[in-house]
Parts: C-alpha cells; structure tokens; sequence
C-alpha cells in the first residue's frame, strides 16, 4: 500500500469522518504520485430526522485531479451501515472549465474583504444534473397535461464551503485549492 503525505492524513484525521478508510482510499488512487494541492472537506448534512456525514477529498497531482467522495449509507433490513466511496482520477486535460462562486457579507454599505462561503465547480462532463418538472398552464381549473420542462446542467463536481459551517480557514484553504488548480488547467 502506497503512504500519503502526513499534511493530507492529519487534515483527513481531523475530519473525524472514517479516516483510515479515506486515507486507504486516497493512497490508492494517488499511487505514490507527488501531491501538488489538496483539499479536505467534511460536510453533514439533515434529511428529515436523519444526520448523514460526507467527506470530499480532492488532491492534485502532475496530471491529474483525484476526487473522492464518501457518504454514509443508512442501514436498512438488509444491510448494516456501511461507508461508499465513489472516486476518479482525472486528467488535467480532460476538465472543460472550472468556477468559483464566492459570497461577502455586508452591512449595506461595506463589503467584508473575506469570502464568507467559496464554491469550487469543476466539469469534465462525465455527469450531469437533468431537473425536471411538470408544466403548468394559468388556468387554474385546468386538467390536461401539458408536459414537462426541465434543464441539464454538468455536475461533476461542486464543494461548497462556508466560514460559519467550516470555519474561515476551510474557506481559506478552499480559495487556494482554487488558486492551485487554476494554475493547473488550461480552460
């Protein structure tokens, strides 16, 4: 098994989120290449009554960027819980374009000069996102069926991170994972 940089393994040991399995997962997919970059990103989210955690690790490499994904999976009658991983490895060539949406706080009158939440997009159209739903017409006492509308939209890849969720360091850290893949990828 490959070893991964003690800097990526403490980042990956404080997110508290299964980390020999991520650091497992990542050694795999790095294959003893040097990391350029890299982000770390825990994130929980609420449906309903029930808390579901995430990690997002994303590293770069001279060619490529390494994206991992894992997710808890609730049990059920069938299965126990369990941890998916989902990962790529994708050459710098073959991402289309990549976004960063960033968010100010302001009183009204003067902009904070840090970034309270950062998104980092990037596409490389292996997925996209379909939306859809039911059309309507203004007659409210209507019944035919008018169809559907809906937009497709690339969704590779988009991690969010926000200073009052993850703190302004994770925000930091999210502009310069920016900065360094920017520097990579020519789009």
């Amino acid at each position: 098994m490959f070893a991964i940089p003690e800097e990526i393994a403490h980042a990956i040991n404080r997110s508290g989120y299964f980390p020999q399995t991520a650091t497992a997962v990542l050694a795999t997919l790095l294959a003893g290449a040097e990391v350029h970059g890299y982000l770390v990103h825990p994130e929980t989210t609420f449906e309903g009554s029930s808390v579901r955690r995430h990690l997002t690790l994303l590293a770069l490499t001279e060619k490529h960027l390494i994206v991992c994904h894992l997710d808890d999976e609730p049990a059920d009658e069938l299965n126990p819980m369990q941890v998916r991983c989902n990962s790529e490895k994708v050459l710098f060539t073959r991402i289309q374009s990549i976004g960063l949406g960033q968010t100010f706080d302001t009183d009204g009158e003067n902009v904070d000069a840090q970034e309270s939440e950062v998104s980092v997009g990037v596409n490389w159209s292996t997925t996209r996102r379909i939306d859809v739903e039911p059309m309507i017409c203004d007659d409210s006492q209507c019944t035919r069926d008018h169809g559907y509308s809906g937009s497709a939209a690339p969704a590779d890849l988009m991690v969010r991170v926000s200073a009052l969720a993850d703190g302004p360091q994770a925000v930091r850290e999210a502009l310069g994972f920016f900065a360094n893949l920017s520097e990579r990828v020519n789009c």
